[in-house]
């Protein structure tokens, strides 16, 4: 499928953050060679507050590619106080709009072809 090399998710990754330049979250397409196909590609996203390694990557299920939302295990615990329990909140809405919005994408692609 055509929408999963690099430089197709590097495009939606950038739309993404210039129509959202309010959003806190780091967000980059690991640097790597995609291989073309549903299942690769990783956008790797730094949250404030939280020192969690989080990414989005496609999966397929029900045979449609589904975009997931992955944090890796911790080995601290994480104490926060209201404000930086507040940027991960907004952080987590910024990263539900962010994969929203890859799957927007994905969507449209698929049912192009």
């Amino acid at each position: 499928m055509p929408y999963r090399d690099r430089t197709t998710v590097e495009s939606w990754v950038d739309e993404y953050i210039e129509s959202h330049s309010a959003d806190s979250l780091g967000v980059a397409v690991l640097d790597k060679n995609f291989e073309a196909g549903p299942d690769s590609g990783i956008v790797v996203v730094t949250l404030r507050t939280a020192s969690t390694i989080t990414f989005l990557h496609p999966e397929i299920r029900r045979g449609s590619p589904i975009w997931i939302v992955t944090f890796e295990e911790r080995n601290e615990t994480l104490d926060l106080d209201d404000v930086a329990l507040r940027q991960l909140a907004e952080d987590l809405t910024a990263l539900t709009e962010l994969r929203t919005f890859l799957q927007q994408k994905t969507d449209a692609v698929v049912l192009a072809h």
